[in-house]
């Protein structure tokens, strides 16, 4: 396409790449990683979803989960189910530990 720039964002590999980065910074570190949209951005959601007192048996999906820690933050704060969308596999793994193994969201 003229004009269409490819960027590395829509590769796989880079993805992956994140995804070990992050899974290798948890297992060194214990950090989960970084919040895509930052902490203000995930505390004004958790925030929003209280005050309108989004009911405890509602679901949440997040499409394109990432490393998790906005679900985390979701289960710890307001005790909601949440459904993921994601398709790396080292995401999923970064998420499980995020949660402890073995109890990530379904």
């Amino acid at each position: 396409m003229d004009g269409f720039v490819l960027s590395a964002l829509g590769t796989r590999e880079h993805w992956d790449a994140v995804y070990k980065r992050e899974l290798q910074t948890f297992q060194e570190y214990g950090d989960t990683g970084e919040i895509w949209f930052g902490e203000e951005s995930m505390t004004r959601l958790i925030r929003w979803m209280q005050k309108h007192k989004i009911p405890l048996d509602a679901s949440v999906l997040d499409i394109g989960t990432g490393n998790g820690v906005l679900l985390v933050e979701l289960v710890g704060t307001i005790n909601i189910h949440v459904v993921f969308c994601i398709w790396f596999e080292k995401s999923i793994l970064s998420m499980e530990l995020s949660f402890g193994a073995g109890s990530a969201p379904s």
